[in-house]
């Protein structure tokens, strides 16, 4: 089956939008689909072989083309690259997309089959994005966003959503009919964890080790990582290190950090590998956003229980306590850090243990690849 992908964003295994497009990819390479590429300049060159053919768009830098486009609603910058691709699109046995939000690609698409994996709700998110970043670029992606989506929701034979809550909400916003979207939540590959079986006998004192991750410049993540260092993490009454590995970290919330020296800042990493590896508990203090947060997926391949709200969790079958922590208030986020704090060595490997375990049954890209397979045929 020759499968065409479109996407705003190329895959990659650093962004959480980019890890999303690299699970689609490899979902159908590894159910032996032949796919193309749409979309963005792909830096990881391993990613890209997987492809048959790419077709990169270039970013327009004329202003003056770019006011005109968005009167149409075409935000992308790319808009212009595709109107001079020549491609048939009817020589694919279906498109998939990935976000619904390139409504421009309609008109060539026709009568193939056509699939959209919804990121996020387009218009949920781009609400807010402009309540985080009041300017006139999100102004008009708020603006735009939901008829937008409205043309590719009714235009798709079919559309995959990552969460029961965004599948409840494209109905909600949209009216349609249930059956037509299929939840896969994210799904990544298997890391390469050593779970060390547990040894009460030669369990030497340290610091806490917790990990936070993310894209540092995001309003929802930025916010909800300086409430937790502020509220939970500098009252914590035990030793303790926190690194905060992630992209891009304004120089506000730089400022902030120093100020605590058990805090180390690692700034748009390369190999999140170390950073997953040293730690012993994962941190999600996420209280708003969309979609289903990767770094919680991520953090579980590496066999690490997750202290997160219950924004951080959505689409997730946690069970509080035995895999990890589900906590919304400074009081909640606290008690169970000390929890996990205080348990023996062997207490902690049978928690670990559980995380991955969840991760290996429902969140590894084994389960995406056969519900794509189940899905396209």
């Amino acid at each position: 089956m020759k499968l065409l992908q479109i996407t705003p964003e190329p895959p990659s295994s650093t962004s959480g939008g980019g890890i999303g497009v690299k699970q689609t990819l490899l979902s159908l390479v590894y159910n032996n689909y032949s796919v193309d590429y749409i979309g963005p300049e792909i830096a990881d060159k391993s990613l890209a072989r997987l492809y048959d053919r790419t077709y990169y768009l270039i970013p327009s830098n004329n202003i003056l083309l770019r006011i005109f486009d968005t009167l149409f609603m075409n935000t992308n910058r790319r808009y212009r690259s595709w109107l001079k691709l020549r491609i048939d699109i009817s020589a694919y046995d279906a498109v998939i997309m990935d976000f619904s939000k390139l409504h421009y690609v309609l008109k060539r698409i026709r009568n193939t089959p056509f699939f959209v994996r919804v990121h996020n709700v387009e218009y949920d998110y781009s609400q807010n994005n402009y309540r985080h970043k009041r300017n006139v670029l999100n102004l008009f992606d708020a603006c735009f966003s939901k008829p937008r989506e409205q043309l590719i929701v009714n235009r798709a034979s079919h559309l995959i959503a990552l969460t029961e809550k965004d599948k409840n909400r494209l109905c909600q916003l949209y009216h349609i009919p249930s059956e037509k979207i299929t939840v896969i939540p994210v799904c990544i590959p298997q890391k390469k964890t050593y779970l060390a079986s547990w040894d009460t006998q030669n369990h030497v004192p340290h610091p806490l080790r917790m990990l936070i991750t993310g894209s540092l410049w995001y309003g929802s993540n930025f916010e909800g990582i300086l409430w937790f260092i502020e509220n939970v993490y500098r009252q914590l009454p035990i030793p303790k290190e926190l690194c905060v590995a992630g992209s891009h970290p304004t120089p506000e919330f730089l400022d902030f950090v120093k100020k605590t020296p058990s805090i180390t800042i690692v700034d748009t990493p390369k190999n999140m590998d170390p950073y997953f590896n040293n730690a012993e508990l994962y941190i999600a203090p996420i209280f708003d956003g969309a979609g289903m947060k990767v770094k919680v997926a991520e953090a579980m391949s590496y066999a690490l229980p997750v202290v997160g709200t219950s924004h951080a969790f959505e689409g997730y079958a946690i069970q509080n306590g035995s895999n990890s922590y589900i906590v919304d208030t400074i009081e909640t986020f606290e008690r169970s850090i000390l929890d996990y704090y205080y348990l023996d060595e062997k207490q902690r490997y049978n928690m670990r243990l559980s995380s991955l375990q969840l991760f290996q049954s429902h969140y590894s890209l084994r389960r995406s690849t056969e519900l794509f397979k189940k899905l396209i045929g």
